[in-house]
């Protein structure tokens, strides 16, 4: 609930929110539990997409688009078969 609650107050502030604050809502959404699905999300101009657990996907990809960039735009490595393993989501890089 926190993330959300961080998304809605950058939203309604107008502010944008840090690198900082955005990684560590990707170190939440990359929990998962066996069962669970990953998928890669939170990927923006400045950003490059991570895994995540499929069901915080949708808040990392909107708290994504108000991470502050300042115009700088990076070049993602390719991650593939998004997983969960040992209680975290990861990627194999291609």
């Amino acid at each position: 609930m926190r993330p959300l609650l961080l998304v809605s107050l950058v939203f309604l502030s107008g502010c944008c929110l840090s690198e900082e604050e955005f990684s560590q809502q990707v170190e939440e959404a990359e929990a998962c539990s066996e069962g669970d699905t990953c998928v890669l999300a939170g990927s923006a101009q400045c950003l490059c997409a991570r895994p995540a657990n499929a069901a915080r996907a949708g808040e990392l990809d909107a708290a994504a688009k108000d991470v502050c960039c300042g115009g700088t735009l990076v070049e993602c490595v390719a991650l593939q078969n998004p997983r969960c393993e040992n209680g975290r989501c990861v990627a194999d890089t291609q």
